[in-house]
């Protein structure tokens, strides 16, 4: 089963919409079955209301060819909260969208969903410097016990912001490291995050397993734009025990084939044209 992962899309602009065209394409060619959108989804502050101009601009016009049974699984970035009703905006359109059978699909801060015999995928909220604390207890344990429930080959963790990555905004550190480790620890095989604006692989030696780190915040805005913004392997390569695999600053997306016994991902630019590829094999 085929599936793509995007992140800080929503900027309405001309570069979401040849991100957008590309996508398109792509789920219509290789039998894409979903979408994860890794927050960010509205900038630069997220939405209001389901009524907000963002709604269309910066999600439906961008991907308005692709079926809306193609479901876009969702998560809260920074950008989206950046206003009081920002993530009760995106609930509520969650909401709407699914009574209407229409692609958006965020209905809480964490939720998960599968395939039985195949893969989960357990979404989190990443903003935990502005979380309630009994809503980060909260999702810590419903999350861990629900990954520690699973017997699906592949488990996969979405949170936008990365655990490690090679650009401007780097690596968590402190209790959000701990709190995003702890849960990996009880078996998470896949991180997908965005927030820097650049596609990344690295690999993690976490509770003496081997997990990939999937960045890929390049759904809308180039990484350059930003004149303070350089690449860092050195956040990456001098933790001990990980290594970072590849980086592009292309616009584009991943692709995840999974199957029972291996996940290949390819790192696409705007045009599909491959630029990196990892296996991963059970």
């Amino acid at each position: 089963m085929k599936c793509v992962f995007i992140a800080d899309t929503g900027t309405g602009d001309d570069n979401q919409r040849a991100v957008g065209r590309g996508l398109s394409k792509l789920v219509r060619d290789n039998d894409i079955k979903f979408v994860l959108l890794g927050g960010d989804n509205f900038y630069e502050d997220g939405i209001r209301s389901v009524n907000d101009p963002k709604v269309k601009t910066a999600f439906e016009i961008p991907y308005k060819d692709i079926p809306n049974d193609i479901k876009f699984f969702s998560c809260l970035g920074n950008h989206d909260i950046y206003n009081t009703e920002g993530h009760t905006a995106q609930f509520d359109y969650s909401e709407q969208s699914i009574e209407k059978d229409m692609k958006f699909v965020l209905p809480y801060h964490y939720y998960s969903f599968g395939k039985k015999g195949l893969f989960k995928i357990f979404v989190i909220d990443g903003n935990l410097d502005e979380m309630e604390s009994s809503l980060k207890r909260e999702q810590s344990r419903e999350t861990c016990r629900d990954i520690r429930e699973c017997s699906d080959p592949w488990k996969i963790l979405m949170i936008h912001q990365p655990l490690v990555s090679p650009g401007e905004h780097g690596c968590l550190k402190g209790s959000n490291e701990k709190y995003v480790k702890n849960i990996i620890k009880n078996g998470i095989d896949l991180v997908c995050s965005g927030h820097d604006h650049l596609q990344a692989c690295a690999s993690m030696n976490i509770g003496n397993k081997d997990v990939i780190q999937v960045v890929n915040g390049a759904g809308a805005k180039k990484y350059f734009d930003d004149p303070d913004d350089h690449i860092h392997p050195e956040y990456i390569n001098n933790k001990r025990g990980y290594k970072l695999l590849h980086f592009n600053t292309e616009l584009g997306y991943c692709q995840f084939d999974m199957k029972p016994t291996s996940l290949k991902i390819d790192y696409l630019n705007k045009n599909n044209k491959v630029l990196f590829t990892h296996k991963i094999s059970k």
